[in-house]
């Protein structure tokens, strides 16, 4: 199947693997595709596992006080990391804000994982098994010294964001 992301295209092999305590699903029954662009290419609707990022209209403070969409910039990095690769959902089998949760691997690269370490997403701890909670939390403490994403500054979570939170810039 060829599906797009982001308005992307590439292809989508749904994998199973198991994990020490949970276990992927390669079932797709009740993922919403919706067609765009074209009518052989198709949108999946996904949450990424173990992680959040700003939503898509959210603003970022830099150091220097100067705001900026880091919510946009977040999602051009995720469609950055998958443009024109084969990549591999592994899905949860959970679902959350009614859609499905899974991982997305590009090669080797955990694209979940990449986000955080990138700055443009952090961790959901109590989600994650131990040993991704600890390689994920690795990846943040990274992105957080070196300042990179939304660590460059000052921002408002996520979930607190969805909650009605700003910052004084907005």
């Amino acid at each position: 199947m060829r599906f797009g992301v982001v308005g992307l295209v590439f292809l989508l092999f749904a994998a199973s693997s198991a994990l020490s305590d949970g276990h992927y699903t390669d079932d797709l029954e009740g993922v919403e595709a919706k067609f765009i662009a074209d009518g052989d290419t198709a949108s999946i609707n996904i949450r990424l596992y173990g992680i959040d990022a700003p939503e898509s209209d959210q603003l970022c403070e830099r150091n220097d006080e100067s705001c900026w969409k880091c919510g946009e910039r977040a999602q051009e990095v995720l469609s950055g990391l998958i443009k024109g690769q084969e990549a591999t959902f592994l899905f949860t089998g959970e679902v959350t804000w009614g859609r499905p949760v899974a991982t997305i691997k590009v090669g080797a690269m955990d694209i979940n994982k990449e986000m955080v370490r990138q700055g443009y997403a952090v961790v959901f701890p109590r989600f994650l098994t131990p040993a991704m909670k600890t390689d994920y939390l690795a990846a943040e403490d990274d992105a957080k010294s070196a300042e990179r994403g939304i660590w460059q500054g000052d921002f408002v979570m996520p979930w607190d964001w969805r909650s009605g939170e700003r910052l004084s810039c907005e």
